[in-house]
């Protein structure tokens, strides 16, 4: 496959269980980073545009690739979030990760499952999804297994994580990135 993205895009993978902080940290490298930055939501894409089940083989692996390349292409930086149990989507991210042509950082939140719960209790899905189907898509350490993936634990906090990335991606910050996209 050819590369996708060119030298200057970034590249950002952050994975792990349901409630670890991957859509908050997401969320706030975009607002650090400024324009010309897309935040691909697994749960967006799959959840509400698709309304898919997390099954392996379905639409929504490939409209992830498809919308995190086309992103790449077009000279946008990405942030990928998500669960990304790696049975389902190991083979995409693995490929898209080998396929960038810029800097790439892989990152996945490791939680107590206690922590994740106690998270998950502040958000709205608390609502639909309880502590007994959180425990059965629990996975302690998903990790994809590619050079240089980080694992971001519970001591890590909000601030030290957005730091990381941005700076192991050679981003800055105040609206500035690496290879902006104009107004």
């Amino acid at each position: 496959m050819p590369k996708t993205g060119d030298a200057t895009t970034r590249l950002a993978v952050l994975r792990g269980n349901s409630g670890s902080g991957k859509s908050t940290t997401a969320q706030e490298i975009r607002q650090r980073v400024g324009r010309g930055v897309a935040w691909i939501e697994q749960d967006y894409l799959r959840r509400i545009l698709l309304r898919e089940h997390d099954r392996p083989g379905v639409p929504n692996i490939g409209l992830i690739d498809q919308t995190a390349r086309y992103a790449l292409d077009a000279g946008y930086h990405v942030v990928l979030e998500g669960i990304f149990y790696t049975p389902h989507y190991g083979e995409m991210v693995r490929q898209l990760i080998a396929d960038h042509a810029g800097i790439t950082g892989v990152y996945y939140f490791q939680l107590p499952f206690d922590e994740t719960i106690r998270r998950h209790s502040t958000r709205p899905l608390a609502k639909v999804v309880n502590a007994e189907q959180m425990r059965d898509w629990y996975n302690p350490c998903d990790l994809l297994g590619v050079p240089g993936e980080q694992v971001i634990d519970i001591s890590s906090t909000l601030d030290d994580t957005v730091t990381r990335v941005i700076r192991d991606l050679t981003w800055t910050t105040g609206g500035t990135t690496a290879h902006p996209i104009e107004n």
